[in-house]
């Protein structure tokens, strides 16, 4: 390099200038000008012209050079900026994630497990609600802590779910180390690597100890109630069952107009508040699980006319247009509960009596869907023309001491537990209770069974 270039990029550059430092088309610039520089010299007193041409030249490849470290330094400048922005905010990732990781310790019980079962990591609520320390579980299996009302199968169906990289969410009950029962609420999930291969399993547990006490409580205090109920009520039945038995003797003997008149109505009241008593019992077994199904072979003809009949009466009073169309082809004998069918098909066509006016029809169907060899699809209905139901209330309809509103209470009595007790049957007997409903219209109410010949 020609010797006055060398100086002036020291002098530009400094002292500890290294020629390989530059980029290759600086180099090759500068070895450019070096050889201009030998030539210059060679030439100096011929070419004084040349001379001053390539000074400039010069000239202006240094400003080109100064202008190119200028861009360089800035963008030296602006990617040292964005580093320590990415410093920044990895950090404030990293505490935001300390943050969330001392929440989930504070409020959750936390473990994970490696492929083969065995315990890779505890949270310290983990070691103190099932009362292990971290030395006791890591390396162990989880299968210390199941409870024994667990079924195998329960267990299974969560490995088959988180093995299949699918989130297991539930609740159960686990074993401590001293054989004391807690409940937590589980969501399992497996962790995948970037290929989506499963490398461990992680278990965010809640403990709900409290909620499932509290919550077996308040069962126990509802079954207590409900057997509190149908004790009173039994209690209750059987004198006002002597009662009606007296009012009926009475009835037989000589009463003058007025007697017979107030023994009406003695009588009246005596049956609606047996029903009421009667719906109460029949309610409080159903809560208590005290009913069970009891399937005899009956004549359905028999027992579906006599119920029928009952209400003819009734229907008389308000001059209703009623009647039974009970199928040819129902199979003389079923196995059948026909004392609860019996009580929805009273319930239901007691209530269509009721919300339906002076000179309406009420129609009792019963209908062979299906016919096989072995059984029989048949469908029960009660049709009216009465007030119906309106449709934002139908959901409700079946539902305990509900009514199609407040003023239907008032208007027209009952418990409101009618409806709700024939569905409780229904579903008793392996079917669904339903309704279709026009406001103003009437109501058909109707479930359907499958029954043995």
């Amino acid at each position: 390099m020609h010797r006055l270039l060398h100086r002036q990029l020291k002098r530009h550059y400094g002292k500890n200038f290294e020629f390989e430092s530059l980029s290759e088309e600086i180099r090759q610039l500068l070895e450019n000008v070096s050889q201009t520089y030998d030539e210059y010299d060679k030439e100096r007193r011929h070419l004084e012209n040349t001379l001053d041409l390539n000074s400039k030249e010069l000239f202006a490849a240094n400003e080109l050079i100064i202008q190119k470290n200028k861009n360089l330094s800035a963008l030296l400048d602006e990617r040292s900026k964005l580093l320590e922005n990415r410093i920044e905010e990895n950090e404030e990732i990293n505490s935001t994630l300390k943050q969330y990781k001392q929440a989930m310790d504070e409020a959750l019980l936390v473990s994970k497990i490696d492929l083969s079962g065995a315990i890779t990591f505890v949270n310290r609520n983990f070691c103190e609600k099932s009362g292990y320390t971290q030395e006791e579980l890591i390396g162990k299996s989880l299968r210390s802590m199941r409870h024994p009302d667990n079924s195998e199968e329960f267990y299974q169906n969560i490995c088959d779910t988180i093995q299949s990289k699918q989130i297991w969410k539930g609740n159960f009950a686990n074993l401590s180390k001293l054989g004391k029962t807690y409940y937590v609420s589980a969501t399992i999930f497996p962790l995948l690597n970037k290929d989506g291969a499963i490398i461990e399993f992680m278990n965010i547990l809640q403990d709900i100890t409290e909620i499932q006490q509290a919550r077996k409580k308040a069962e126990e205090l509802d079954r207590a109630k409900s057997e509190f109920l149908a004790n009173m009520s039994h209690e209750i039945r059987t004198p006002m069952n002597g009662m009606l038995g007296f009012i009926q003797i009475l009835s037989r003997s000589s009463l003058d107009e007025k007697q017979k008149k107030y023994l009406s109505i003695i009588k009246s009241s005596t049956d609606t508040l047996l029903k009421v008593i009667n719906d109460v019992l029949d309610f409080s077994k159903i809560e208590s699980l005290n009913m069970n199904i009891e399937l005899k072979r009956m004549n359905p003809f028999i027992e579906l006319e006599n119920v029928a009949a009952l209400f003819s009466e009734k229907m008389a009073e308000k001059n209703i247009d009623y009647n039974a169309d009970i199928d040819e082809k129902l199979n003389i004998f079923i196995k059948i509960d026909i004392h609860k069918v019996k009580q929805v098909l009273s319930n239901l066509i007691g209530n269509a009596h009721k919300f339906t006016p002076n000179n309406g029809h009420i129609q009792l169907i019963v209908k062979v869907l299906e016919d096989s060899p072995a059984r029989q699809s048949v469908k029960f209905s009660v049709k009216d023309s009465g007030i119906g139901v309106p449709k934002e209330r139908q959901e409700r309809i079946f539902e305990a001491f509900a009514q199609a509103d407040n003023s239907t209470t008032r208007k027209y009595g009952g418990t409101g537990l009618g409806l709700s007790i024939s569905s409780s049957l229904v579903k008793l007997m392996g079917s669904e209770l339903k309704i279709n409903s026009q406001e103003g219209v009437g109501s058909e109410f109707f479930f359907q069974l499958q029954l043995e010949k």
